[in-house]
């Protein structure tokens, strides 16, 4: 007797019935046409690329969706399967081929691409001009001699210029320029450290539910971006909800490799699908009041970290069935997580300002507006000061001058800032060197000689630049 019903048995849908040990009993007219006969063989040989040992435990509580390569009569062909626990015992596996892509390059992804870039740029130059903004209205609150009312308005200046700072981060993690320093991250550990932040981003009356589903996955990752794809991603998902959002995780397969893919979903009224194929553009927004940024930021940085977004345009994504948003990232198999690394100290009090009176400072900036910032800060706590308006100004500097402290930007003209790094390792012995930057390609970390002693994400305060200098001068 068939384990298919009669209504399954006559569907055009290709669905094959799988025991326990991985062996195909039974499959409808439809799976035979496609992959051919099956008897007797495994389901493995049918979709290798799949884990099918973690797929059959998973779909003891539900349904398991996984794309992957199959062995079709007419070649490999990329599929959709859809794996469920059968009543009597083992499960189906329903099989639907995806439509190629046309090897024709894609007109939507070349102006994201294209907006990337324009973003990028526009981010680097705004970040630099608020340099100047930042730290100099940081550094004015602290003249003793102001009246309150004028400590209120640099206050606010400076909530101003924080908040213009988190608009250029997510226009930069779109350009996949954002300062990225990864290391072995434990994701669903990150994202229960993150529970209380994320719930607090709900809005009353809706619940928020985290169900991680995939312990010990380690990915490659930067801590502070990906909590910036969870934090904007369940923001959205609240906006929309009715009355509920929630966050799994669980380990999928994809071409043979693992991925760690976590999902976010809301009960809302869904994405109108005329709209679907703009929603991770910036500036794009359905709804008033927002920059349409954090859509954006989501797909630069997980782009970034070699991994891909979707969202579900099958019935959750419908109007009135709410929406389903998934983000795969490649896990790091054997590797154990470490704690991410910090690149900037909490800001001193005015008590622990540095000294730096003796010390010779290069600041090599090829904008004027940081470079005189830097400058004034760094003398105003004793040091004498020497500028560079490029790397190639900063190379001169080093090879004719001697200095304890170099901060360089990341990226300047005639030499980068990496290069400045290796000539200043070799030109100033015992020198402390840090580099700036609003975005970099992936810092290196700290430790060894072509390594920065510390990195200054730009914009920073007065306070902030006080504290990596009193970090790296430490014991001088």
């Amino acid at each position: 007797m068939s384990r298919f019903s009669l209504p399954l048995e006559a569907t055009p849908v290709a669905s094959l019935f799988v025991d326990a040990n991985g062996l195909i009993l039974e499959a409808t007219p439809a799976a035979s046409r496609l992959i051919g006969a099956v008897d007797a063989q495994s389901i493995a040989q049918v979709a290798p690329t799949v884990m099918w040992t973690a797929c059959f435990a998973a779909a003891a509580t539900g349904e398991i969706v996984e794309e992957a390569s199959i062995r079709a009569r007419d070649g490999e062909r990329a599929a959709r399967l859809s794996i469920t626990r059968h009543e009597i015992g083992g499960v189906d596996v329903a099989c639907v081929i995806i439509t190629e892509r046309p090897e024709v390059p894609d007109p939507g992804l070349q102006r994201l691409e294209s907006l990337g870039l324009v973003a990028g740029g526009i981010a680097h130059d705004f970040n630099n001009l608020l340099v100047g903004v930042l730290a100099e209205a940081s550094a004015a609150r602290e003249e003793v001699s102001l009246s309150e009312s004028m400590r209120e308005a640099l206050r606010r200046i400076e909530a101003a210029a924080r908040r213009m700072s988190q608009l250029t981060r997510q226009l930069l993690a779109f350009a996949g320029r954002a300062q990225f320093v990864t290391v072995p991250i434990g994701a669903d550990d990150l994202l229960g450290e993150s529970r209380d932040s994320l719930g607090q981003l709900t809005r009353p009356g809706v619940s928020f539910a985290i169900t991680p589903g995939a312990p010990g996955a380690v990915i490659e990752a930067d801590s502070h971006l990906l909590r910036q794809v969870f934090a904007n991603l369940v923001a959205n998902a609240s906006d929309a909800a009715t009355s509920k959002v929630s966050v799994t995780t669980r380990l999928i397969s994809r071409d043979t490799a693992p991925y760690w893919q976590l999902e976010i979903s809301d009960d809302g009224e869904g994405i109108d699908v005329s709209v679907l194929p703009r929603i991770f553009e910036p500036f794009f927004s359905t709804k008033s009041g927002h920059h349409g940024l954090g859509l954006s930021a989501v797909h630069g940085i997980v782009r970034r970290l070699g991994g891909d977004v979707e969202v579900d345009t099958h019935g959750s994504s419908h109007p009135q069935h709410g929406a389903r948003f998934r983000v795969r990232l490649p896990i790091v198999v054997g590797a154990a997580p470490t704690a991410p690394t910090r690149h900037t100290s909490e800001p001193i009090s005015p008590l622990k300002r540095p000294d730096l009176q003796g010390v010779r400072a290069l600041v090599a900036d090829d904008e004027p507006s940081v470079r005189a910032t830097v400058r004034r800060l760094l003398e105003r706590r004793g040091a004498t000061v020497v500028v560079a308006a490029d790397g190639s100004e900063a190379e001169a500097r080093l090879h004719d001058e001697q200095f304890q402290l170099v901060i360089s930007d990341v990226e300047m003209p005639g030499k980068n800032g990496f290069e400045v790094l290796a000539i200043a390792r070799g030109t100033q012995r015992g020198a402390r060197i840090v580099l700036m930057s609003g975005y970099t390609e992936k810092l290196r970390g700290s430790g060894s000689e072509d390594e920065a002693d510390a990195f200054l994400e730009k914009p920073f305060t007065a306070k902030g630049l006080d504290a990596i200098v009193n970090e790296v001068l430490k014991g001088r």
